[in-house]
């Protein structure tokens, strides 16, 4: 069985369960992940890595969704099982990771610094995303303040469970500058990655537009962003979930969001394994 870490398991829950995760499962880490690691300080950093089983390939690698959509775009299938693109090489954590000592150089930090501008670009998207959400929701503008909150409940509750107008919101963003091996609309389902990342993506969108009223101020604040890249980042969690058999997060939003989405599929909480509900 397939499960997903994400950040708030790996730093929140106790190591025995980390490690009862990953004897028991196939336990994956993403690039996401691992470059979340790397920016965050150290004594997270040092909590998070001596949790993790101290011996070879403690967890199965996995690329992040941009190879994944890359892959479907340019196999034209879906790009699951996840473990399929795991890297097959033997590995182990660098020691210093799990002692809080070590310092990116070389090849790590030339990664570490595309990552960090990968990061940024992204962010920005989903800013812009966030700002015109309501688009594909008629339903959302000019409404009485009131009838907000519910009306954005069902927003997301459509989106979470109409396979067809998700296809719908892909296709629109299938405009004259898309690739031209981009997927038909007509292929994707709920296996595929661009289908989960549309989804995904317009419900974090729905979730701060909510946040600000669908108000949003013309200069945005440090804290602004800082929050909308933590929101961006969870959204790759959810995807690379969704494609999976569960997650394990102790992320509020995350787990919101996956079980929308995924009802069937398993939730890990520490010491606990349930059925998605």
């Amino acid at each position: 069985m397939e499960i997903v870490l994400d950040k708030s398991y790996l730093d929140g829950a106790p190591t025995a369960s980390v490690q009862s995760l990953c004897e028991h499962f196939n336990a994956l880490l993403s690039d996401e992940l691992f470059f979340e690691l790397m920016t965050t300080e150290p004594l997270s950093r040092k909590r998070c890595f001596s949790k993790l089983p101290d011996r070879e390939n403690p967890v199965s690698l996995v690329p992040n969704v941009g190879f994944l959509l890359r892959f479907e775009r340019e196999r034209q299938r879906s790009c699951t099982p996840l473990t399929q693109h795991r890297i097959p090489d033997r590995y182990v954590f660098h020691k210093k990771l799990r002692e809080g000592s070590f310092s990116c150089e070389g090849e790590v930090l030339e990664n570490l610094n595309a990552w960090r501008t990968r990061v940024k670009a992204e962010t920005e998207d989903f800013i812009e995303r966030c700002k015109v959400v309501h688009q594909f929701f008629p339903e959302l503008n000019g409404i009485e303040w009131k009838d907000f909150p519910a009306a954005v409940t069902e927003a997301r509750k459509k989106i979470a469970t109409d396979d067809d107008f998700v296809r719908k919101i892909y296709a629109s963003f299938l405009d004259e500058e898309a690739p031209s091996d981009a997927p038909s609309p007509n292929l994707l389902t709920r296996d595929w990655a661009w289908f989960r990342w549309v989804q995904c993506q317009i419900l974090a969108a729905l979730r701060i537009f909510q946040k600000h009223q669908g108000r949003f101020p013309e200069t945005l604040s440090t804290e602004f962003w800082r929050r909308a890249e933590h929101s961006m980042l969870d959204v790759y969690y959810v995807v690379l979930g969704a494609l999976s058999d569960g997650i394990a997060t102790l992320d509020s939003e995350i787990r919101e969001d996956f079980l929308a989405i995924r009802p069937d599929a398993v939730m890990v909480l520490p010491g606990v394994l349930r059925p998605g509900a």
